[in-house]
């Protein structure tokens, strides 16, 4: 018997055949879910540049408020690798009141009052409510819920424990805490996986939100304390811009002005921070000059406990996150399929 020839695929042909395994796993995993298997067949290409990739991915919203809203604008704006684009066909919106349906439309995004619809027409759903709703919302949509979902919470104080008791066992389950700077996509987000979730779902969302702000994932001990630092600090640092604001009238400048100026003040600082890669202290001591102004102001803050309040702040958010957790928890019940 003749000795078989030996023949080396050069590096074109086996990007090639790359390819059309790639073409192959997406016809045959259409169902929303499967179709992240793409990560599997990723080819080296320019990382400025990602292949155009069709996606299949149908993306629901139960609440159209401003969470729903701000993360909706990200995920259109995704167009991300292991993704996709994800075009406004494939998102959907659900409330019991249209009265926020208008700005979801002029997105491109369809809407219904019926959870149920979304849910049966959607592979990953984001639970957009208030906490004390998500019980009732997730019994009412577990019968529709299959092995192929995704279900994200966006409830802050409801735990993974909870809402996988709430749902089909096999579920998957993400926690996510995003923070009202959505809205201009400049948000912080963290996310955390439940036992049924995988890296690579984890990798889908963050890749999903990568246009919604800082997007990070990590322990589920975690989402409570963003809660009070990021969900509750918005809040926190407007309160300070209205104080700087409101200090600057009492001297003199008109309020219109002034409120302007400190919200670029805020913005500014907040921008630096982040890019510089700095500690607040340092810039803090750049800003410092021997016997000038600002260690005076700073000297008054300190006198009137700035610091100390701020973080009894945080550490009150998180403490109310965490009660609200503890209070979920006795309302779920096992539902296994």
């Amino acid at each position: 018997m003749a000795a078989m020839k030996k023949y080396f695929w050069d590096s074109e042909e086996t990007e090639y055949m790359l390819k059309v395994l790639r073409e192959l796993d997406i016809a045959k995993h259409l169902d929303g879910r499967k179709v992240r298997n793409l990560k599997l067949f990723k080819i080296k290409t320019d990382p400025e540049t990602p292949p155009e990739m069709d996606s299949n991915l149908r993306i629901g919203f139960i609440g159209a408020g401003n969470m729903a809203y701000g993360i909706a604008k990200g995920v259109l704006q995704s167009g991300c690798l292991i993704a996709g684009d994800v075009p406004p066909t494939n998102v959907k919106v659900s409330a019991p009141s249209a009265r926020n349906f208008g700005r979801f439309q002029e997105l491109g995004v369809a809407v219904t009052h019926s959870n149920a619809e979304l849910v049966s027409s959607c592979d990953l759903v984001f639970v957009a409510v208030k906490p004390h709703l998500v019980t009732t919302i997730l019994s009412e949509i577990t019968d529709h819920v299959t092995p192929k979902h995704i279900i994200v919470s966006v409830a802050a104080g409801v735990t993974l424990a909870t809402l996988q008791g709430l749902l089909p066992f096999d579920t998957v389950v993400l926690r996510l805490m995003p923070n009202l700077p959505c809205l201009v996509q400049q948000g912080a987000l963290l996310l955390s996986r439940g036992t049924r979730a995988r890296q690579e779902d984890g990798d889908l969302l963050c890749s999903l939100l990568q246009h919604c702000g800082l997007v990070e994932e990590g322990p589920e001990a975690w989402i409570d304390i963003h809660t009070g630092l990021s969900g509750s600090g918005v809040a926190f640092v407007y309160l300070f811009a209205e104080a700087l604001a409101e200090g600057a009238v009492k001297m003199g400048m008109p309020s219109a002005l002034a409120h302007s100026i400190a919200a670029q003040t805020v913005l500014g600082a907040g921008q630096l921070l982040r890019d510089s890669g700095k500690h607040p202290a340092q810039l803090r001591s750049e800003v410092c000059t021997p016997g000038g102004t600002t260690i005076f102001g700073l000297h008054a803050m300190e006198q009137g406990g700035v610091r100390a309040a701020t973080m009894t702040a945080v550490e009150t958010a998180t403490e109310r996150a965490r009660e609200l957790g503890r209070k979920s928890a006795p309302t779920a019940t096992e539902n296994r399929k």
